[in-house]
């Protein structure tokens, strides 16, 4: 490969990078928003079952984001995506309990990954 298409190809890519990371941290503040009515809503000590639902699909989302910020060598988005998606996994093996407290914990991480992707 020539240096300039291998340097269209790097663009392009790192483009792609920053569209599907877009679209990922769309969906994780549109899917944080309805997790933290859902807490809101619950009785204390409810069940998480309501809210599984929310919790697979930020766990897929933050896994995508890391696996997309490894591609491209994006270390600090790809340690902050794998973190949060520790504490989703956690949740779902009920080893942690999802509070107020990590619902802001996780907008907070998204507010810094967002950060690092846009630096």
């Amino acid at each position: 490969m020539s240096a300039v298409t291998l340097e269209t190809f790097s663009e392009s890519f790192l483009d792609d990078y920053f569209a599907e990371s877009a679209e990922h941290l769309t969906a994780v503040r549109r899917t944080l928003l309805a997790l933290e009515s859902g807490l809101a809503q619950s009785r204390p000590n409810a069940a998480l079952l309501p809210l599984l639902p929310l919790l697979e699909e930020l766990f897929r989302r933050f896994h995508s984001l890391k696996g997309i910020s490894g591609m491209v060598g994006v270390e600090a988005a790809e340690e902050l995506a794998h973190e949060m998606e520790s504490y989703l996994r956690a949740l779902r093996k009920e080893e942690a309990e999802l509070t107020a407290a990590g619902v802001d914990g996780l907008i907070t991480g998204t507010n810094a990954l967002e950060q690092v992707i846009a630096a």
